[in-house]
């Protein structure tokens, strides 16, 4: 079957659009990400809707580090969430992140929640329980109309 937009193989070859259409839709369904890269989300600064400046943003980075099977057997890692300055905080109120290995699927989660984020890097502890000892794991952030997914090894 042909693709009507165009062929398969230069459609996936030249990964074009991280700046444009595709930016806009990759906020919406999410990207992935190697363990250690940064998610990039760019923030209007302002700390009301009515003080955002048109076009000036700062970028708030998500990254999933330190993943390793803890001493009970669970996936350990650590979310780090680095927040330049808004003129406000970042809330985390609708943070969830999950994970996924051999065919298992549950919630992460940490002793200490992150919360209302100042300017700054913040890291939080979290584990996912399941079964085994996986190899890899996929680890999902999402807060609010931020998604991305994190994949990688289990050191």
């Amino acid at each position: 079957a042909t693709d009507p937009s165009g062929s398969p193989t230069d459609e996936w070859e030249e990964p074009e659009g991280d700046e444009g259409d595709d930016s806009a839709e990759g906020a919406v369904r999410g990207s992935e990400y190697a363990f250690g890269e940064g998610a990039v989300f760019p923030y209007p600064v302002g700390a009301y809707e009515e003080e955002f400046r048109e076009g000036v943003e700062e970028d708030v980075v998500y990254t999933v580090d330190d993943v390793a099977l803890t001493p009970s057997g669970q996936v350990g890692f650590t979310l780090t969430v680095r927040v330049p300055e808004l003129g406000r905080v970042l809330g985390t109120g609708f943070l969830h992140v999950r994970c996924a290995y051999e065919g298992h699927e549950g919630p992460a989660t940490s002793e200490a929640p992150l919360g209302e984020l100042e300017s700054g890097t913040h890291a939080a502890d979290m584990v996912c329980e399941g079964p085994g000892s996986p190899s890899s794991v996929l680890v999902s952030v999402v807060n609010g109309e931020d998604e991305a997914d994190f994949r990688g090894p289990v050191g």
